[in-house]
């Protein structure tokens, strides 16, 4: 099975909208998000988070001085999603803003209990 390049861009799209879907749903988000990157545990990468943020937005990159390992920050608006704040760190957790890992996404929206 092959995807066409408009398949490609829908899927994008999707991906681009959730990353900005807000919720009224109250829920401490940086504990949600702490727990879930526990979850993942991203390889040789550390991970800052910062709530109060404008927009849900995540960098990363080389750490120097250490071959092979990463950095990342995740900022956190008090409205984010469940969904937009578990895309993130899917994405931080597999390096890739596609964050083409599906599981990892799938581990953090189950209802599993986070541990």
């Amino acid at each position: 099975m092959t995807i066409s390049n408009e398949e490609h861009a829908e899927i994008a799209l999707s991906r681009e909208r959730a990353m900005v879907e807000t919720s009224d749903e109250r829920f401490d988000r940086v504990a949600f998000a702490e727990r879930a990157i526990a979850m993942v545990r991203p390889h040789r990468t550390t991970v800052a988070i910062c709530g109060g943020a404008r927009q849900l937005r995540v960098e990363s990159g080389r750490q120097w001085g250490r071959p092979g390992a990463r950095w990342a920050m995740l900022a956190i608006p008090p409205a984010a999603s469940r969904r937009a704040i578990a895309l993130a760190i899917a994405q931080i957790a597999t390096g890739d803003a596609r964050a083409d890992r599906a599981w990892v996404y799938d581990v953090l929206m189950s209802d599993a209990p986070f541990r």
